[in-house]
């Protein structure tokens, strides 16, 4: 870990003639999904431009932990995925998009954070302008359709600035890991107040089942992680068991009194089906569940199948059909057939293969610390990943570089 003074010194040296250039790399990476009218793509290019132009702007580029071989394996995966592609179309374009913006991202936003400090305000204030036009939308909804393209109903909740309400739940979520982040910049009250909102506006706005099974995913976490330190020290344990009791206590207070509002939703009937029904169950019951389980195991079985070599942007197609075909599978259902894998790890599997393993790997690798604690933060953030969550959403290597940044610096709370 590096010394703050050291960091002080650093940025004494450097210019900061260039942080407009950053603070619109910011802005665009916490509204990923908004076309202004210009396009009708999900994921925007705007975060991808805005930092190329920031990386090339900026002097003295500091580059962070792995990311010189994670940018070598990714242009390695790309040129071979690229290689076994049968047709030069959109989908070769998206890929190197997608798959550069992780190391490019990555180097700029821990490029920003060197520099100019974490832009709390900033963060702030964009996650409650998500939470803002959540609430338009109630009363508004074709208002929304000028900022994105909107793909939702009633039952499935608002989608605010972006086209679906679970990506609205999912920008939320990984803003909730990003203020957790910052427990050394603010007030750990403020922290949790953050949190909890944003919580909420995920349950009663973007009604996302998939987004609050993350949660589940990070409270089982954090539970085993506080077990794992009652053993080793109880004094901790006592000190912190009002926190422990009354935030549970709370939020199911609220979901209790509330619950009547989210009646009729798809949330509210895979909640109840969870007390009626095994999760195996539920996988072949719901369609949506059984099309998210099917992505992530067609593409771990994929990446098996093609020897760990990349599969190319346009096979995953033909390979799911093939398993279909020699397989009597009881438990996948789904026939659209897309090549387009919902799951961040998964993507990255099949499509780049070993190189994109490495590179997980070496993401992995890069924010895991010596301290007692670090495996539980990076476990959860693991498997969360193999979610639907697309590859080029911009918040995955922002976190992941806040946190390194963290980790080297370990900057006190003087900055902004």
């Amino acid at each position: 870990m590096k010394p703050a003074k050291e960091l002080l010194l650093l940025r004494s040296k450097i210019k900061f003639n260039n942080k407009f250039f950053g603070d619109i790399l910011i802005i665009f990476a916490l509204i990923p999904w908004v076309s202004f009218g210009l396009n009708n793509l999900d994921t925007q290019p705007w975060t991808f431009i805005s930092a190329i132009i920031f990386f090339l702007v900026i002097k003295r580029k500091i580059f962070p932990k792995y990311s010189k071989k994670i940018m070598v394996l990714v242009i390695l995966g790309l040129i071979y995925a690229t290689s076994i592609t049968s047709s030069v179309d959109i989908s070769i374009i998206r890929g190197f998009i997608n798959y550069l913006s992780l190391p490019i991202l990555y180097v700029a936003f821990y490029n920003y954070f060197i520099r100019y400090g974490v832009p709390i305000k900033l963060f702030v204030i964009i996650n409650f302008l998500w939470i803002f036009f959540g609430f338009i939308e109630l009363f508004f909804p074709e208002i929304m359709s000028l900022f994105s393209k909107m793909r939702t109903s009633p039952a499935r909740g608002v989608t605010s600035l972006s086209p679906e309400a679970t990506f609205f739940g999912v920008y939320l979520f990984f803003s909730s890991l990003l203020f957790f982040e910052l427990k050394n910049l603010v007030d750990n009250k403020k922290i949790i107040i953050l949190l909890l909102i944003n919580f909420l506006a995920v349950v009663f706005l973007a009604k996302s089942s998939m987004v609050v099974f993350f949660y589940i995913i990070v409270l089982f976490s954090f539970l085993f992680f506080k077990f794992f330190y009652i053993l080793v020290d109880l004094k901790i344990f006592k000190k912190n068991i009002k926190n422990y009791i009354a935030w549970p206590i709370m939020i199911l207070t609220i979901l209790i009194l509330f619950k009547d509002e989210l009646l009729g939703t798809r949330l509210y009937s895979l909640s109840v089906l969870l007390f009626e029904k095994s999760v195996m169950e539920i996988v072949i019951m719901d369609a949506s569940v059984n099309s998210r389980v099917e992505s992530v195991y067609f593409s771990l079985v994929g990446f098996y199948k093609n020897y760990f070599l990349p599969g190319g942007f346009d096979t995953f197609i033909e390979m799911r059909r093939q398993i279909f075909d020699t397989s009597e599978t009881k438990y996948f259902f789904n026939r659209y057939e897309s090549n387009k894998i919902m799951s961040w790890v998964g993507s990255i599997l099949y499509e780049l293969g070993i190189f994109g393993f490495i590179v997980t790997v070496l993401f992995f690798k890069a924010i895991h610390t010596n301290s007692r604690g670090a495996i539980f933060y990076i476990t959860p953030l693991f498997f969360i990943l193999f979610g639907a969550i697309p590859v080029a959403f911009p918040l995955v290597p922002m976190i992941i570089a806040l946190k390194v940044y963290n980790n080297d610096y370990n900057p006190k709370k003087t900055y902004k």
